[in-house]
C-alpha cells in the first residue's frame, strides 16, 4: 500500500527499511526523517508522517516480539516512539495555527 503519495513509497519499503535499522541496533529511536533518509527520499508534505510513524511502532513491536525482547525495554523504546509522535504533530499543529493566524500585510480589500 502506498503511504507516501509525494515520494510514491510503500508501506513494505518502510518497513524493510525500519528492519534494517532495527538489525544494526535494536533499541535506537527511529523517526520518519531517518526512514525517509534511508531510502534518499524527504518528506515533502509530511502528511505521511503519523502512518510512518505507526509502521515504526508496529514493526519495532513485532521485531522485538520475535526477538523476545524484555518487556520493560519494549515499553520503554515504544514511549519513547510515542512522544516523538507527539512532537511532531504539535508542531504541526502549531504551523498550522501559526499560518492561519499571520496576517497578510500589503494588501487591500476592495
Amino acid at each position: 500500500m502506498i503511504v507516501c503519495s509525494c515520494n510514491i513509497v510503500t508501506s513494505k519499503e518502510i518497513e524493510a527499511v525500519i528492519l534494517e535499522f532495527l538489525m544494526a541496533d535494536e533499541w535506537q529511536l527511529i523517526t520518519p526523517g531517518r526512514v525517509f533518509q534511508a531510502m534518499s527520499a524527504r518528506g515533502k508534505c509530511c502528511g505521511c508522517f503519523p502512518g510512518v510513524i505507526n509502521i515504526i511502532v508496529e514493526t519495532t513491536r513485532r521485531y522485538h516480539e520475535l526477538m523476545d525482547s524484555p518487556a520493560p525495554k519494549v515499553v520503554d523504546l515504544l514511549n519513547r516512539i510515542a512522544a516523538q509522535r507527539t512532537r511532531i504533530e504539535r508542531a504541526k499543529k502549531n504551523a498550522v495555527a501559526k499560518r492561519s493566524s499571520s496576517p497578510v500585510t500589503g494588501y487591500s480589500r476592495v
